[in-house]
């Protein structure tokens, strides 16, 4: 309680000091926005922000706190993903931590740009992307990470998250139930696999980052990566599974989400002019949109879906282009969207998608059922997490015919249980005692104010592996049990021995 009193008081009298803040958003439009949301409140109280990010984010163009650099290799490893699925969960993370490598390198190669950060005070970046933790270091400033998503990530593991794997399923674990001894199993195998693409993966992409640029050469990469100060989680523990934390992390609950704003007179004619009907809405965000926009016939069954439905249906698809799908009246094509003010419309009665994080907790803000259709990394995670909240269905669209797809969106609108779990989580979303944003620069504040939190450190964080698990304790148990048992052992035949000796003697005199 004392360490929250401080925060309050620090958030009181933000306004008596201005800093300067740089941010480090992963590539990805809804990256961006989550932490152009903070720096948005930051900037609000008094305080310099920059955000960091590629060229090819034409959506934050406009942007007055965004310096731009050169991410033209960034974006051609992205494209490159998208013509050649990969197969593997080891193949997903290794294209991802490669363009993430990639992406840090063009920006730290911008001399010019960079000298923006020689003054800067704290160093804000994300979990799923550590290339703040090379300039934090570099800088010898606090650092702050925002974790958008799960905990459970190959990241988590230079930060050193807590996951007790007896009942924290990992972000590769599919099925995430645990309910006996065989996917307890599975779940240990997957962290030890996890761990493996870790060390193996990333470590070694970051390490030359950082050899190149001669940044702290007498640290280890793992030293480098695993310095935070904060961590901040803005996924609520109704939505991800609870867990413990260490100081240092603070769950603070969802960004972006808010009470819906007017829609604009297009969509509200849309929806209202025919008066009672339910209205879906259908987004798979922005990356994942435009690798289903490559697949026309998956479009076309989609489309063929939601012909047959009574429901108004608003899509969001980009319109550019030489693509053409027959749609039919009660469907709306958009190439963009208010999401958050269309799931929170009385009518939205149902919400199909990705599984991205921003888009799951605008729907369970609004209390919104769900259909999910995860196609990389934590969309699976997340797609099942949900499923087994009782508030979505997960399906494979590439696979699933019309019919069957009218069949679930049919399940979904008609059982009353997945409306009331969303009601339910909505609830305990929109009654945190503080807007989680707000909160979230409260802490920053006091990262600055602190001049870093070392005394929120766990001191695990810097034990060895084998003393952090005990494994030393366990050897040496063993060892004093092996040696106590052949010491009773020898004195055991050495007394049996003594006592058949005589006997011995006597039979044979």
């Amino acid at each position: 309680m004392a360490i929250l009193g401080t925060v309050l008081l620090f958030s009181l009298v933000s306004g008596c000091f201005a800093a300067k803040f740089v941010m480090f958003p992963m590539f990805g439009r809804s990256h961006y926005m989550i932490l152009n949301k903070l720096a948005q409140e930051l900037s609000d109280r008094g305080h310099e922000v920059i955000l960091f990010v590629g060229t090819t984010a034409k959506y934050a163009t406009n942007n007055p706190h965004v310096r731009f650099f050169n991410d033209s290799k960034t974006f051609s490893t992205i494209t490159s993903g998208k013509q050649n699925t990969p197969s593997s969960a080891r193949e997903q993370f290794n294209i991802l931590f490669t363009t993430q490598s990639t992406c840090c390198d063009e920006m730290l190669t911008d001399m010019e740009l960079m000298k923006e950060t020689n003054d800067a005070d704290l160093v804000v970046g994300e979990l799923w992307y550590l290339c703040s933790a090379l300039v934090a270091d570099k800088l010898s400033v606090p650092h702050v990470l925002i974790s958008a998503a799960t905990f459970s990530t190959p990241t988590s593991f230079a930060v050193g998250l807590p996951a007790p794997l007896a009942y924290i399923p990992q972000i590769s674990n599919n099925d995430n139930r645990m309910s006996n001894i065989i996917d307890r199993a599975r779940n240990v195998l997957q962290w030890i696999l996890l761990y493996w693409y870790y060390l193996q993966d990333l470590c070694p992409l970051y390490s030359n980052v950082k050899a190149k640029y001669n940044i702290t050469p007498n640290k280890s990469i793992h030293e480098t990566l695993g310095r935070a100060d904060l961590i901040i989680g803005q996924i609520p523990f109704g939505l991800e599974h609870p867990r413990p934390v260490h100081p240092n992390t603070r769950v603070v609950g969802p960004f972006l989400p808010s009470p819906a704003k007017p829609l604009p007179k297009e969509l509200e004619e849309f929806i209202g002019k025919d008066g009672d009907q339910d209205v879906i809405l259908v987004s798979f965000g922005s990356i994942l949109g435009e690798i289903a926009e490559l697949n026309v016939p998956l479009l076309q069954r989609m489309a063929d879906a939601f012909s047959k439905l009574p429901q108004k249906v608003i899509w969001k698809m980009k319109l550019e282009g030489t693509l053409q799908v027959s749609v039919s009246d009660n469907v709306k094509l958009m190439s963009w969207l208010p999401q958050n003010d269309i799931l929170g419309h009385p009518k939205t009665r149902l919400f199909i998608g990705h599984a991205g994080i921003n888009g799951i907790l605008e729907s369970t803000y609004h209390g919104v059922p769900m259909i999910l259709a995860p196609f990389f990394g934590d969309q699976f995670y997340n797609a099942n997490t949900m499923k087994q909240l009782g508030l979505a269905e997960v399906v494979n669209l590439w696979s699933m015919s019309s019919e069957e797809f009218v069949s679930l969106i049919q399940k979904v609108l008609s059982d009353p249980s997945y409306r009331k779990m969303a009601k339910g989580i909505s609830n305990s979303v929109k009654l945190l005692p503080r807007p989680p944003v707000k909160e979230a620069a409260d802490w920053v504040e006091y990262t600055l104010a602190q001049g870093g939190l070392p005394f929120l450190r766990a001191r695990g964080l810097d034990l060895p592996f084998y003393q952090l698990y005990l494994l030393d304790i366990l050897f040496l148990a063993f060892l004093i049990l092996f040696l106590t048992v052949f010491a009773l052992r020898f004195l055991l035949k050495a007394a049996i021995n003594l006592l058949l000796t005589p006997a011995a003697k006597e039979k044979t005199s």
